[in-house]
């Protein structure tokens, strides 16, 4: 089962690798693995499967529980009808993008279950500029259903490169259309063959407007 891990593990590997005068290509022995993932899993930009996550803890001495990230921790109990969903103290952009990595929860909040999806892990993020006004304004906020995969043609979390967008993705032969609702930007489109590093975070299930 793959899992993401936190920010904070993400640090740790690099410390006691260093420490211990590992290279990456060493741990990426151990482990029996890429170096490529080994790179990414120190800048926390992969998920790994649990066995290695163990693995990785055998092989620098680190505590398993440290690899948590904050939706794996236990949750408080949501009220019935409810459903606890943690907000992301984090902003993504609708427009050019940055992103520090979903981390650190800034609060849970309850909402009713009939607004969101029944499984899977979902967060509220922050939506900043305007490329994708009307449908999501500067300010609001959207509930991302991480992990969903692809469904269908729609708004989705989304990254390329170090840079992580809310965008339209429409599919196409060949690759996926990148579109802003507003006409004012461009689009873009990616294909396996043009060198972006392009992921799917999440899918866009919600959309709250701010007041």
């Amino acid at each position: 089962m793959l899992r993401s891990v936190s920010k904070r593990f993400s640090e740790r590997v690099v410390e006691q690798r260093s420490a211990m005068g590992m290279s990456q290509a060493d741990l990426a022995k151990a482990l029996e693995v890429s170096q490529n993932t080994v790179s990414k899993l120190e800048r926390n930009r992969t998920r790994i499967d649990t066995d290695k996550i163990e693995k990785l803890c055998e092989v620098l001495g680190l505590d398993v529980s440290e690899a948590l990230t904050p939706d794996q921790v236990k949750k408080p109990e949501s009220k019935e009808g409810y459903r606890t969903i943690p907000e992301y103290d984090v902003r993504v952009s609708a427009g050019h993008g940055e992103f520090q990595g979903i981390e650190q929860v800034k609060q849970n909040l309850q909402m009713p279950k009939m607004f969101l999806p029944e499984n899977g892990q979902v967060g509220f993020v922050r939506v900043e500029g305007d490329s994708m006004t009307p449908t999501i304004a500067h300010g609001d906020y959207v509930a991302v259903e991480f992990d969903s995969g692809y469904t269908s043609d729609g708004l989705y979390l989304i990254r390329i490169d170090d840079a992580v967008f809310v965008k339209r993705l429409q599919r196409k032969f060949g690759g996926v259309r990148i579109i802003s609702d507003n006409q004012q930007y461009e689009e873009m489109n990616v294909s396996p063959d043009d060198g972006n590093d392009f992921g799917l975070i999440g899918r866009v299930a919600l959309v709250i407007r701010k007041t």
